[in-house]
């Protein structure tokens, strides 16, 4: 008893000790909830010819559809001109295939006497023309080759002499198949009315001239 007495003490002071000195422990803390990235914004990119795309977070670009649009029909104006009250007859009809575009050339000469009085161009109309085409004045049909048609009228023009001789020997069609003029066709000489048809190949547009010396009437289809 005497010997357990002396460890007991010192085991009573150990835990005096222990419980005066010691400071007490804070609340244990919790843990934070991690926190979910926000969502990346879509990025924007336009390309060169002005589409726009978006491009997600990912770095990949949605795959975009265009579909080309057909090509617009070629409307042309019809086109008048030369002079009002000319009497011509026509002399020649010819062809040529040039760089970046077709021509026809109608030339004329004064008549001898000349009831107009007066030579010069003949008043034209030029305009686009659809088939069936007649022969005037006989209503034959009247075949052109080509995908387009242009319609040429010359009023005060004739490829005939007051005596019913022609003036114009050359052919009444002319088949040059060019890149543009495929053919060219007379489609009438009557009462002083002088009328062609030019096919092309594709539709487009004209450019009209007016020479002299002599007296030309210059048609140019391009090849674009």
């Amino acid at each position: 008893m005497t010997k357990a007495l002396p460890l007991l003490l010192m085991t009573s002071a150990l835990l005096a000790g222990c419980g005066s000195g010691a400071r007490e422990a804070g609340p244990v803390p919790t843990a934070t909830p991690a926190v979910e990235p926000a969502e990346s914004e879509p990025v924007t990119s336009t390309s060169e010819e002005g589409e726009t795309s978006s491009t997600d977070s990912t770095g990949s670009v949605p795959v975009t559809t265009t579909q080309s649009k057909p090509p617009a029909p070629v409307v042309c104006e019809p086109q008048s001109g030369g002079e009002e009250g000319v009497f011509m007859n026509l002399t020649d009809v010819r062809v040529g295939a040039h760089n970046g575009y077709d021509r026809i050339v109608f030339e004329f000469t004064e008549p001898k006497p000349n009831p107009a009085g007066n030579g010069g161009i003949p008043h034209y109309e030029i305009r686009s023309a659809k088939p069936p085409f007649t022969q005037d004045p006989s209503d034959m049909p009247l075949e052109v080759y080509g995908d387009a048609f242009v319609q040429l009228v010359l009023q005060g023009a004739t490829g005939y002499d007051f005596d019913g001789n022609p003036t114009y020997g050359g052919s009444r069609v002319l088949t040059p198949g060019f890149g543009t003029l495929a053919q060219a066709a007379q489609a009438g000489d009557f009462e002083a009315t002088l009328s062609w048809i030019m096919g092309l190949s594709r539709p487009t547009c004209w450019q009209v001239q007016e020479l002299h010396n002599p007296d030309r009437l210059v048609i140019d289809f391009h090849h674009v």
